[in-house]
């Protein structure tokens, strides 16, 4: 009987975990300024250009934005 119990949480704790690993999009950053970048745009303000004072490629892109140097080249693709 004991066994079974088991067996059954197993199972449950199984099913939560797959179900939620689709709703949650973890990711890990490093913590250093780009360099080079001048501006950006997010999708979220449409075509108006931001100037973040420190921001990365990979912060940039779980934000939804693109980051542009002074000559409007794009930095991380």
């Amino acid at each position: 009987m004991g066994s079974n119990k088991v067996g059954v949480l197993t199972l449950l704790l199984l099913c939560v975990f797959l179900v939620g690993s689709n709703y949650v999009e973890a990711q890990i950053c490093p913590q250093f300024c780009e360099p080079n970048v001048d501006y950006m745009t997010c999708s979220s303000s449409g075509s108006t250009i931001l100037r973040p004072t420190c921001i990365n490629c990979c912060q940039a892109r779980g934000r939804g934005c693109q980051l542009f140097r002074r000559d409007g080249s794009a930095i991380c693709n």
